[in-house]
């Protein structure tokens, strides 16, 4: 019988899809210079039910609200922050580890109603974007996603660009841009 107690923090333990996206979301975070730690991978099925239990049937905080997991199905992971005392206290790191997970197609419990900040999980069909996908560069205002195309296409009128048919947007700059310019309409709103 396995320990409830215990914690599996081995990423070795997962599906071998949920195996690749830990270690591509891992890697991704090293590159941003986020100090990761992986709390928990896979999860029996007694320490998911020995988590539900407390704060209901045993002492101490609810921390989990459902007894069927990713975990227990080897697609999910835990992690915090590896900073001793901001292990869970620093919502920018676990904002910018969601927004990683985001551009990786991995699902990020803080985004969820209840959110799990801490928690991130797979499809058993996942698969790594290509870097290419990750870099493509959108050189029109056709090819540039509707959702940024009224704003570059300020920009092209205000001659922001030397050549609009050679934007070369990628789609972490159209990002930045777009929160730019909320910013400074939030601004000029106080003003």
């Amino acid at each position: 019988m396995a320990n409830e107690t215990k914690a599996c923090r081995d990423i070795g333990a997962l599906l071998p899809a949920a195996q690749a996206a830990c270690r591509a979301f891992l890697r991704e975070c090293e590159k941003e210079g986020l100090p990761v730690l992986i709390t928990e991978t896979y999860r029996t099925q007694e320490r998911q039910d020995y988590l539900y239990a407390q704060g209901r049937t045993r002492a101490g905080t609810i921390v989990t609200w459902t007894r069927k997991s990713r975990h227990t199905g080897r697609l999910a992971w835990d992690i915090c922050k590896n900073v001793k005392g901001q292990e869970y206290a620093d919502a920018a790191f676990f904002d910018r580890c969601g927004r990683i997970a985001a551009r990786l197609g991995i699902t990020w419990g803080g985004r969820w109603d209840t959110p799990d900040r801490s928690h991130f999980e797979v499809t058993s069909d996942w698969k790594e974007k290509r870097e290419t996908e990750m870099e493509k560069r959108y050189e029109t205002l056709a090819e540039v996603p509707s959702w940024a195309r009224e704003l570059v296409q300020e920009m092209l009128t205000r001659g922001c660009f030397a050549d609009p048919h050679r934007l070369h947007l990628s789609e972490d700059m159209l990002r930045t841009m777009a929160l730019t310019d909320r910013l400074l309409k939030a601004r000029e709103g106080r003003k």
